[in-house]
């Protein structure tokens, strides 16, 4: 039986620890010692998952060196924020196995994709990403969903995609790595502003043409970047658009309704989940301003939660911008 460890014990890792316990010997690695004894002990995840059973055949790890050095496959599902220092730490005990990034986002400090950071660590890792409309929570309780595995391998690719598939999961490949990516990033920016339009209480046909000139954005820019078209019309570029902005469970689109209500402080303060589309936001539109991509519902989004600037105005002068072709 195939071992497998899974990098990080938030919601999404968690949900893939289960789901891959039903056919693999998994390890779940989590870094404090506090919260590792609760998922030990109370079988359960109550910070991100409360209410769902842990198996337990699941073994629960604080090591990275066994995380890495007893596994033949690894699956890294820790915040973005944080994917430099794990690996890092963890690089001494790889020995080369094939590694999912399920992990969106991009690394802000070198604007870098996960799939780039990964590699410039570990030198040549065999590797996939995992993206898509997968809200952690309708996962792990059995609701059926549809993802994408991209690799430059297609040996790596069908490995991770016969791993993930199954009655919950059903997995397609696809070859455009920096796309799903960048896909799967931009997501969040654009669930923030839906989350603002929710809190504002301006309907769906606000919310709808936002989205769509939002994933406009999203796939000019993901362009000008290196990723293909077609990767922003299939499952990590519009199906990830459409759960992370309709979703009372996304935290990106929760974070923006509370900035439209005024409490976006308040709800940061509250969660123990990461606004991945927060820091996102700022490095994009540095990014569309470097490749002279326009950006303005993103651009929007920065101004309305860096600079308070009111959601209202910033709305009017959107409406208010030239005429144009769609």
């Amino acid at each position: 039986m195939e071992k497998v460890s899974v990098i990080g014990a938030g919601g999404w890792g968690t949900t893939l620890a289960i789901l891959l316990s039903h056919s693999c010997k998994v390890l779940l690695w989590e870094r404090f010692p506090e919260y590792a004894e609760i998922l030990r002990t109370k079988r359960e995840n109550p910070d991100f998952l409360s209410g769902i059973p842990l198996p337990e055949k699941i073994d629960i790890s604080l090591s990275l060196e066994e995380a890495f050095s007893t596994s033949s496959l690894l699956l890294l599902a820790v915040p973005s924020s944080h994917v430099g220092t794990v690996l890092s730490e963890a690089k001494q005990w790889y020995r080369g196995q094939p590694l999912l990034i399920a992990t969106k986002g991009l690394d802000m400090k070198t604007e870098q994709t996960i799939s780039s950071l990964v590699i410039d660590i570990l030198k040549e890792p065999l590797v996939a990403v995992l993206s898509g409309p997968t809200i952690a929570r309708e996962v792990a309780e059995g609701k059926p969903t549809a993802a994408v595995v991209a690799s430059d391998s297609l040996k790596v690719g069908e490995t991770f995609q016969k791993l993930l598939s199954s009655e919950v999961l059903r997995i397609y490949l696809n070859t455009d790595i920096r796309g799903v990516e960048l896909a799967g990033a931009y997501k969040n920016v654009i669930a923030i502003g839906a989350g603002i339009v929710d809190g504002l209480n301006l309907g769906i046909n606000t919310k709808s043409s936002y989205l769509t000139r939002g994933i406009e954005e999203m796939k000019n820019l993901g362009y000008a970047l290196g990723g293909k078209e077609r990767t922003f019309w299939g499952l990590a570029g519009i199906g990830d658009v459409m759960t992370t902005s309709f979703s009372p469970l996304s935290r990106n689109r929760s974070y923006g309704e509370a900035v439209a209500r005024g409490r976006g402080q308040q709800f940061l303060s509250s969660t123990k989940m990461v606004v991945e589309g927060l820091p996102a936001a700022r490095v994009f539109s540095r990014l569309g301003k470097r490749n002279k991509v326009q950006l303005p519902l993103s651009e929007a989004v920065v101004r309305i939660v860096d600079q308070l600037y009111d959601p209202h105005t910033a709305i009017r002068e959107l409406m208010a911008r030239s005429l144009k072709h769609e």
